[in-house]
């Protein structure tokens, strides 16, 4: 599967489920195509596991597991390439590109178990499952950031003023 077509399926902006969004998108597909569908978002995933990145999620939406991180990082591919590449190249205009969605009037960029729902939908199809590649099981690449607000803010002052909770 050629990353553009990738990118074309897993890209939801505005859906109010994305988990039965890519599914839907993902059904018509080959068994074949949906474990390369599989592989590149792992790809994706493992990408974006960095500790630069998780602080763009705490300073939104107090992230404060690997698990949580994970559901920042399924909300960020969905969001398609460019979300990606905001995050990895200009963290701060994030909020300014993407709509940050809320839950119960707080920011809530997260989606649960997107990352699963190929190897579900294959083993739906097959009877069998694909290879689990858990990105939680690692610590994310880079040095740690420190929680500390005054650093925070001066590192990210645009999410840092429109989110920051702390």
């Amino acid at each position: 599967m050629e990353l553009e077509r990738f990118w074309q399926l897993v890209t939801a902006p505005g859906h109010s489920n994305d988990n039965e969004y890519l599914k839907t998108r993902l059904s018509p597909l080959s068994s074949e195509e949906i474990a390369q569908f599989d592989a590149l978002y792992i790809k994706e995933l493992r990408a974006l596991w960095y500790w630069d990145n998780w602080k763009v999620a705490y300073v939104i939406a107090g992230c404060n597991s690997e698990y949580d991180f994970l559901d920042f990082c399924n909300w960020i591919i969905s969001r398609g390439p460019e979300a990606v590449s905001v995050l990895t190249a200009e963290p701060d205009e994030l909020a300014n590109k993407f709509a940050i969605p809320n839950k119960d009037d707080l920011p809530y960029p997260f989606i649960d178990e997107l990352d699963l729902v190929a190897g579900l939908l294959f083993e739906e199809k097959n009877q069998d499952e694909l290879p689990y590649h858990s990105v939680v099981n690692f610590p994310p690449q880079g040095k740690k950031f420190k929680n500390k607000p005054k650093q925070l803010k001066a590192e990210l002052p645009q999410l840092f003023g429109q989110y920051w909770l702390g």
